[in-house]
């Protein structure tokens, strides 16, 4: 959870969905407004959820948005998609076709 479309589509862990916590806009990257109730919308609050960005630091903030929202068992993946792959965990690639 919390990668932009463009990267969960690239690759993710296996299991995994996505909600993105910044959004690619023509301005730039902006805060997606939606985060909080798109999360809800697929999770409980009692849920154990694991966020992941690329690097860590949006799924930082995205893990403190969901636990000052009530979350109770939020935890971030530090080091984040780079980290995981670095470290040689599975992922699953897109086939090219659908790239």
């Amino acid at each position: 959870m919390d990668r932009t479309e463009e990267e969960f589509k690239n690759g993710q862990l296996e299991n995994s969905f996505n909600v993105p916590y910044m959004l690619n806009t023509s301005k730039g990257m902006v805060k997606n407004p939606k985060f909080v109730d798109q999360v809800l919308s697929l999770c409980s609050k009692e849920d154990h959820i694991i966020l992941g960005c690329k690097s860590g630091v949006r799924s930082l903030y995205a893990t403190t948005d969901l636990l000052n929202s009530g979350f109770k068992h939020v935890y971030n993946m530090g080091g984040g998609y780079i980290a995981w792959t670095q470290n040689g965990f599975d992922v699953k690639k897109p086939h090219p076709d659908e790239l």
